[in-house]
């Protein structure tokens, strides 16, 4: 029973090692040959579908049109302001051919995603007003039932290969960590009841 406490901290101590060595196992795939550029996956290979970069003047609307063929799907859209500056801001309104309104939104970000259930089959429009001074170039992004999207379905893609991994070696980490210190504790408050036998027999 004294040996507990030990038996708990290496077990900690070999999930931390289990970590680094899947971090390991994943950085160097990406820096070799590619400075790593690759490494975090850009905005647009977590998409589906990227229309061409579009230019908009300060205080002028240009619309991007999606047609989605099934009814009561989720469909997760984003606008990313390839050279976004701090001034920038974009008003983002959704519409479809019969002017049904679905939404609303102004955002000061370089990127802003967000989804809704679409009611039926038909071509939603993105309105996409550049309130700031200056232009701005953006691309919209679209991928329907985001869950089996390439990027999380696609065994190549950077997200599985690279993003994966690392939040699992992350998890593991803490998890580590955690047994560690808990096996440290158990450790310490055994040496305790072994320097004293009156305090009880124990659990």
């Amino acid at each position: 029973m004294k040996k507990r406490g030990p038996i708990i901290a290496i077990a900690g101590a070999v999930m931390i090692v289990m970590a680094a060595s899947i971090a390991y196992s994943v950085m160097p795939k990406t820096s070799l040959g590619s400075g790593g550029g690759n490494f975090f996956p850009s905005p647009e290979s977590l998409f589906d579908s990227v229309s061409d970069k579009v230019s908009i003047d300060a205080g002028n609307v240009y619309t991007f049109s999606h047609t989605v063929n099934a009814a009561q799907i989720p469909l997760m859209w984003g606008v990313h302001v390839v050279d976004y500056n701090p001034n920038d801001s974009v008003a983002i309104s959704i519409t479809n051919i019969f002017g049904d309104k679905f939404g609303s939104f102004v955002d000061n970000d370089p990127i802003f995603i967000k989804s809704f259930n679409v009611p039926k089959a038909d071509t939603y429009s993105f309105n996409i007003e550049n309130k700031g001074k200056e232009p701005i170039t953006v691309v919209m992004l679209f991928t329907e039932n985001p869950e089996q999207s390439k990027a999380l379905t696609d065994p190549n893609s950077p997200f599985v290969k690279n993003i994966l991994p690392l939040a699992e070696a992350g998890f593991l980490l803490i998890i580590g960590i955690i047994v560690i210190i808990s096996g440290t504790l158990l450790g310490v408050l055994d040496w305790r009841k072994g320097k004293n036998p009156s305090s009880g027999r124990y659990v």
